[in-house]
């Protein structure tokens, strides 16, 4: 089937109740007359076909005061002045200085529509710590240094405290965490430890053993070992450079520590 050929369908939503960051309230003075069916383009108000009465409002979809602006701004422009717009007062009561309210409604639409909202009144990029990640600077020098590109080297040598252990070098100081092939797929674990190879960097199995796929990949696997031994076997752990021990997971986030070399 060619691309053009293809029909896309918008899958219902998952979730029965929504949290809005503004509320649209229309009262007994409405008339159903539709005009704000009619001038609203973000679906906020709306009729079905063959229907004379208006639906309540759908106040997530409200992009909120910034909607002033517009022409086609529903609460001015009702004839019967019977819409209000206000701050919605669960929304206040959502989330911290990090995790804010705009964060949480915007990751939220994300996860909905796979896409970044497309409104000016959510700020999901920082938090209002005033502090922290939030407010990173870099100093940069005024006058750049010029510096070889054959020089400058990300790879990191482990096991340099004793000179007795394997040497273990990786290109890349971050490795792929733990996540088992039960969770994901043996085609996502798989895919990983290819990517770890390409870059001389490591994954994680996670829990749930260490499937056989992962063989061409020993050397940029580590084997993680949690209180559940799930999938644990003696011969994969010796196989690989690094052993990875997990313990007290409870209810997240587990303790972890590596043992590196054979």
């Amino acid at each position: 089937m060619k691309p053009e050929n293809l029909i896309i369908k918008n899958a219902p939503s998952r979730f029965q109740h929504k949290v809005p960051k503004y509320k649209v309230t229309r009262s007994d003075a409405c008339i159903s007359c539709g005009t704000c069916v009619k001038l609203c383009p973000f679906g906020v108000h709306e009729r079905p076909d063959g229907h004379n009465k208006t639906k309540p409002p759908v106040s997530y979809k409200c992009i909120g005061f910034e909607c002033k602006e517009n022409k086609f701004y529903c609460i001015d422009k009702c004839p019967q002045k019977a819409l209000d717009l206000t701050l919605n007062p669960m929304y206040e009561t959502l989330g911290d200085y990090r995790w804010t309210s705009d964060m949480i409604i915007a990751t939220w639409i994300m996860a909905e529509t796979g896409a970044a909202p497309e409104r000016k009144d959510l700020e999901y990029n920082i938090g209002k710590s005033e502090g922290g990640f939030d407010k990173l600077r870099f100093n940069f020098p005024e006058k750049v240094p010029q510096v070889d590109p054959e020089e400058i080297s990300t790879a990191i040598d482990l096991n340099r405290r004793d000179p007795d252990k394997p040497k273990i070098s990786i290109f890349l100081p971050v490795y792929s965490g733990g996540m088992s092939f039960g969770s994901t797929s043996l085609t996502s674990i798989v895919s990983r430890a290819r990517s770890a190879k390409m870059w001389n960097s490591f994954i994680c199995t996670g829990e749930g053993g260490y499937p056989e796929a992962l063989a061409p990949y020993d050397d940029h696997v580590i084997t993680q070992v949690a209180t559940g031994l799930f999938g644990v076997r003696e011969q994969t752990i010796k196989r690989v450079k690094i052993v990875e021990f997990k313990y007290a997971q409870g209810a997240k986030p587990p303790g972890r520590f590596c043992i590196q070399g054979a």
